[in-house]
């Protein structure tokens, strides 16, 4: 057959005049089948052979004539284009008009009488093989399981088998094709979709020439893709299937039937639409493989090697593809390369705030596809809210994995000694600036690895190691993410490491501030390599550092035992900042922001509350537990108040409550 990188004969504007036309050859190429089987009946009647009367071979020539003339005018009908694109025989195309007659035409079935009133197998090999066996054998093959007729199902059979009183049925999607109807067959249209895709970014179109000549080439119609996710693989893929005039749905691989008899009776039915529809088929092998589509590499095989149908596959690492499949590497799509596309996806007329833009390249690993659906957003907003939309975008998925925390302090809500703060404002510089330093600044080709930004806050419980990583995600507008180590390792080797994938793999295009907390449940001082569980717990926590290290937003780690980390691990670190516990100055201006101007206070002493030896998170669950207290009573917040909310915080504690202001003595106890 042709091979399905060259589109069928291009449709014509079917205009009303085109089919008149078209419907004109079926009605010439009806009639010569109800003369031929009249010849046929008359002659089984006298015992002879087969001898097509004047009438017939004239019936004949209109109908071929008809043909001819549509084809010399550019316009050929719908059973010239059908065996153009499927490489018909002339035997297949009488075949298919034989079992198009009487889909179409109720009353044709009359002229089989005196015989059953459908069309056999046998009937159409006395009627187009009538020299003897030898003829009639030849045209039996051409209704073989590997021939176009029944490779594409364009006739199927009450017999599976096919036998010679099996009665032959066209396909209903196949006859309105005839009749110059244009739909997608409803048995394939579950496992279609279309997707939109954006711009081939273009260091991908650099590899499209040399990607369409391989596959002309080729002994297989296939392409594979290979490359980490938002590289603009699928709009490479477009771009590929639009140099050969095709369209790209994508197949929804883990549909197809897990039975091989089953799998083989959709995939004829996919490879008609795509030859009638003139498109290639999208697979996404690494989707299909996580949603559970069972063996999708024997899926592309079959959709490669049985169907001829041009398939492109996207995967993130290679696949046991089968041989002779051209295939590419897509690098990540870097800073430079998403502004491209963002300028490209926002056109030249669009007012966008420069500095937002480029700091949205660089922050938002976000492929073409989702550029280009932000961008028509950001065009009705005239060029307003482009970060947000980004961030909108680019978190979904991750709060299935990890807890959303809103920021709800910046800069002067944490109270810490100056060198910390300048620390924290140092994290968030780094984050804010990296465009500047590695793509414009040229530091990206000196450090093309270990670019994102790694911290660890150490500190004991309560002195606002949280609330340190809330006020840079808010100082960022970044969405801040709280991933529960503890929650994370399995006792099972491997799977810790996947968890973490997840993860990360969520969290990469938004670039949101990951936050780990109780870090100390995965690191540890390396011990000695005596099992094989101590050798992959020293691989998960080298994996964790890995993807820190190439995640390309901020990640935290938080430990309350800074001393039990292996300093190795520690070195790793870009950022490792000690918060330590507030002194009594601290605690007072605490003390002294941790009542709101609506709640009313009495009598408050905070040189006395600073004095009381307790951390920042424990200050404002006294504070809010003295509120209730007050509230209760119904009058304002009073030192009592205050000491008796702090006396049951330190019992919570194990320390014992020791005010430096007096208090009634039923509280002191």
């Amino acid at each position: 057959m042709n091979r399905p990188l060259e589109r069928p004969l291009e449709a014509v504007a079917e205009v009303p005049a085109w089919a008149d036309r078209n419907r004109e050859v079926l009605r010439l190429g009806l009639a010569w089948l109800r003369v031929l089987i009249g010849d046929h009946l008359a002659n089984r009647e006298r015992g002879g052979p087969l001898a097509p009367s004047g009438p017939t071979q004239a019936a004949r020539q209109a109908y071929d004539a008809a043909r001819e003339a549509m084809v010399e005018a550019m316009e050929p009908a719908r059973i010239d284009r059908l065996s153009s694109t499927f490489q018909l025989a002339p035997c297949d195309e009488d075949v298919l008009l034989l079992a198009f007659a009487q889909y179409f035409d109720a009353s044709f079935a009359a002229a089989l009488d005196p015989h059953p009133h459908v069309v056999t197998l046998q009937l159409a090999l006395a009627l187009f093989a009538p020299d003897g066996l030898e003829a009639a054998s030849l045209a039996h093959a051409r209704l073989a399981p590997g021939e176009p007729l029944r490779r594409f199902a364009l006739v199927c059979s009450s017999d599976a088998s096919f036998s010679a009183l099996a009665h032959l049925v066209i396909e209903e999607r196949v006859g309105r094709y005839l009749l110059g109807e244009a739909h997608l067959d409803q048995a394939a249209r579950p496992f279609l979709m279309q997707r939109r895709t954006g711009a081939c970014p273009e260091r991908c179109g650099a590899l499209l020439a040399p990607l369409a000549q391989a596959v002309r080439e080729g002994s297989r119609p296939a392409a594979l893709l290979i490359g980490p996710k938002r590289s603009g693989r699928r709009a490479m893929a477009r771009a590929l299937a639009d140099g050969f005039g095709l369209g790209l749905p994508e197949l929804k691989a883990r549909l197809l039937p897990q039975d091989v008899e089953a799998r083989h009776a959709i995939l004829p039915v996919l490879a008609r639409e795509a030859a009638l529809g003139g498109f290639a088929l999208l697979v996404d092998l690494d989707q299909a493989a996580r949603e559970g589509g069972g063996d999708i590499q024997r899926v592309v095989e079959d959709l490669v090697e049985m169907l001829d149908t041009f398939v492109i596959a996207i995967a993130e690492q290679p696949p046991e593809a089968p041989a002779g499949i051209p295939q590419v590497r897509l690098p990540a799509l870097g800073a430079l390369d998403r502004e491209a596309l963002w300028r490209q996806a926002l056109g030249p007329d669009a007012e966008v705030d420069q500095a937002e833009l480029e700091a949205a390249c660089e922050h938002f690993h976000l492929g073409p596809d989702e550029i280009e659906d932000i961008a028509e957003t950001v065009r009705r907003q005239h060029g307003r809210g482009l970060w947000r939309a980004c961030r909108e975008t680019a978190s979904r998925g991750l709060d299935a994995l990890a807890d959303r925390i809103e920021p709800r302090f910046d800069w002067d809500d944490i109270v810490l000694p100056t060198a910390v703060v300048h620390d924290l404002h140092a994290i968030a510089d780094q984050v804010r600036h990296r465009s500047a330093v590695y793509e414009r600044g040229g530091f990206g080709r000196k450090l093309a690895r270990g670019r994102g930004v790694t911290a660890l806050f150490a500190g004991p419980s309560g002195v606002g190691k949280t609330m340190a990583a809330e006020v840079i995600a808010r100082d960022l507008d970044l969405d801040l993410y709280r991933v529960d180590l503890s929650s994370v390792i399995s006792k099972y080797i491997g799977e810790t490491e996947q968890n973490l994938k997840r993860v990360f793999d969520a969290a990469e295009a938004s670039g949101a501030l990951l936050f780990f907390d109780e870090a100390d449940a995965l690191f540890g001082k390396r011990s000695e390599v005596k099992d094989s569980h101590d050798r992959y717990a020293n691989i998960e926590v080298s994996y964790l550092l890995q993807r820190m290290e190439s995640y390309s937003g901020l990640a935290i780690l938080a430990t309350n035992l800074k001393g039990h980390l292996d300093a190795a691990f520690l070195r790793r670190l870009r950022f490792v900042i000690d918060i330590p516990f507030p002194d009594a100055s601290q605690r007072r201006a605490i003390w002294a922001a941790a009542f709101p101007p609506e709640t009313a206070t009495e009598g408050l002493d905070y040189d006395a509350l600073g004095r009381l030896e307790i951390a920042g998170g424990n200050i404002v669950v006294i504070a809010v537990n003295a509120a209730f207290l007050a509230a209760s009573g119904g009058g304002p917040v009073t030192m009592t108040h205050i000491a008796r909310a702090a006396r049951a915080e330190l019992r919570k504690l194990d320390k014992e409550f020791r005010p430096s202001w007096p208090v009634p003595e039923v509280v002191s106890r």
